[in-house]
């Protein structure tokens, strides 16, 4: 039986998904990074999640990055896996619902840029956050630094990348890479409160802004398939019952009981 390298727990809406390898920092290797993105495409066709919260297990690190023993190995294998890093990357950009990275310690290079592809970002006070490709002589992918530009914008990605160093939470806040800091001890309150409130909405109008933000940030200017496929988006919500139910609880003055239909 394959080791369970990424922990999946469940509450309701929400399900937590926590980087196992704590003896080693929690260091992505290709078995976790497919580990991930099975998960999360099995959470999506099941359609019962509306948020997710990664972590990694413990609170010394959310991740060290990538096995330092796999880099530039061969991972090839057949099918959407044949590259690990893309493959767990992309699941976690392409879930329908937001993504929540919760940072614990040391938040580093592959760990990073898994940060980064998430939707938002809350940080411990104590956390450290960089990626180190110049300290090793590694080229990193145009695809990965593409997701710092598409967070943080052209200046702090080419100080993260020039420099190789590590920043404080509070450094990695001003420079957008995070979007919250909290002490260590309500880091997890605050992370499971956002989480229960996107949870909370309507799925649909959640689903189609996350889908609008990733079309709009992947192209300069929309493909007539793309515009199609926004306002089919846009038709359907305008003919969901969510959005009657909401409308009836706006004047009932209550909070609403969304279903996704």
């Amino acid at each position: 039986m394959a080791e369970d390298l990424i922990l999946a727990e469940k509450d309701g809406r929400i399900c937590t998904l926590a980087i196992n390898r704590p003896e080693k920092h929690n260091s992505l290797n290709p078995e976790a990074l497919i580990q991930l993105g099975d998960i999360l495409n099995s959470l999506k066709e099941q359609g019962e999640i509306r948020a997710v919260v990664i972590r990694g297990a413990g609170e010394q690190a959310f991740s060290s990055g990538y096995d330092i023993g796999r880099i530039g190995g061969s991972s090839a294998s057949e099918g959407p896996q044949r590259n690990p890093l893309e493959y767990g990357m992309s699941s976690v950009q392409n879930f329908p619902y937001p993504v929540i990275a919760m940072i614990y310690g040391y938040c580093v290079g592959a760990g990073l840029e898994l940060a980064v592809a998430c939707d938002l970002r809350l940080a411990a006070d104590t956390a450290r956050l960089g990626i180190t490709p110049a300290k090793l002589g590694v080229v990193y992918s145009a695809e990965g630094i593409r997701r710092f530009l598409n967070v943080i914008g052209t200046t702090p990605t080419k100080e993260l990348f020039y420099t190789g160093r590590l920043v404080s939470a509070q450094r990695a806040r001003e420079m957008g890479l995070v979007d919250y800091v909290h002490p260590a001890t309500t880091l997890s309150a605050a992370t499971y409160e956002l989480a229960a409130e996107i949870a909370g909405n309507a799925p649909r109008s959640v689903s189609a802004a996350k889908t609008t933000v990733a079309r709009l940030l992947s192209h300069q200017k929309l493909s007539p398939e793309d515009e199609a496929e926004l306002r089919r988006l846009q038709a359907e919500a305008y003919a969901s019952e969510d959005l009657r139910e909401g409308q009836k609880a706006f004047m009932e003055k209550r909070k609403p009981e969304f279903t996704g239909r």
